[in-house]
């Protein structure tokens, strides 16, 4: 079988986690995710995250006390893996003031990945990817200074995104390396050898991140001021952040080719659209906690 395998699998597949590649555009990637209840889901996409990661990562959790069993998986989890960081609220403190807590408790540099905890996985490598598409926007502009939405496959037939453009970002091989990925360009067995690393991305070009599945330079969502705003609705932290990156002039778009995820509770279900609306209304309204919040942070 390893003989077999070896005739499948050469070393331009091949990713070794003690090397340093030139496509490497950060040292640290941290994932992070809010999490409230939804055990089963927060599950299948952890589990989906360590198998096919491909590289070294730490894992941020906030959870939002959580009552179904949610919290007590995640210590399971971290004591058996040793690369996820759990904090935990005493109280729901909603969606916007949970993705500012992701943001203040970030290491200070890096790349930081955030998905929802119903994003689940699908392509292997998928931080190789991600680097590489980092990597792409440096070679194109010195820095790798970006935003990166990741394509839900079950969500783009409903227009959950758009994209005006689409960029193509080369990534010749005398600046690449293995493992070759799904951004090739090349031919593997037709190439030349100076050439089989050739890669490019494909980047749809918005002006709009949706919230769920995004990557970025940690000091990018580090800027997004948060807590300046008061949506006057449930979530609104992709339209906040989105309007200030753009404001901002950073590059802003999907990966078209490359990384392949799903949105596991989408279509949504009835009893989620049901508390949606309940949580409209009662977080954006009535939430006392959030009102004094918003006075301290005024005063301050």
């Amino acid at each position: 079988m390893t003989d077999r395998r070896a005739q499948f699998n050469p070393a331009v597949f091949q990713h070794d986690p003690a090397a340093t590649y030139p496509w490497q555009a950060f040292g640290r990637v941290t994932i992070a995710m809010l999490t409230w209840n939804r055990r089963e889901l927060t599950e299948r996409c952890i589990e989906a995250i360590y198998r096919h990661a491909g590289m070294p990562f730490e894992l941020l959790v906030v959870d939002n006390a959580s009552t179904d069993g949610t919290v007590e998986m995640l210590e399971a989890i971290a004591a058996a893996q040793g690369n996820l960081r759990l904090h935990r609220n005493p109280e729901n403190v909603g969606r916007l003031r949970g993705i500012q807590q992701v943001r203040d408790i970030l290491p200070p540099d890096g790349l930081v990945l955030y998905l929802d905890n119903d994003i689940e996985f699908l392509s292997s490598l998928f931080l190789v990817h991600l680097q590489k598409a980092f990597h792409a926007v440096r070679l194109a502009t010195g820095k790798p200074d970006a935003v990166f939405g990741i394509r839900l496959v079950n969500c783009e037939e409903h227009g959950f995104r758009h994209a005006a453009d689409v960029r193509r970002l080369a990534i010749p091989s005398a600046e690449n390396g293995a493992p070759r990925t799904g951004f090739a360009a090349v031919n593997k067995d037709r190439a030349p050898p100076e050439h089989r690393f050739d890669e490019q991305v494909l980047l749809g070009v918005s002006d709009f991140i949706i919230g769920g599945c995004w990557a970025c330079p940690v000091h990018l969502l580090r800027s997004v001021p948060f807590e300046t705003h008061f949506p006057g609705f449930i979530g609104g932290d992709d339209a906040i952040a989105s309007a200030h990156w753009a404001s901002l002039g950073v590059p802003m778009g999907y990966l078209e080719n490359g990384i392949v995820a799903r949105h596991l509770d989408w279509p949504y279900s009835e009893e989620k659209i049901q508390l949606y609306t309940q949580l409209a209304q009662q977080r954006a309204v009535t939430d006392f906690s959030y009102v004094l919040w918003k006075i301290r942070r005024f005063f301050q």
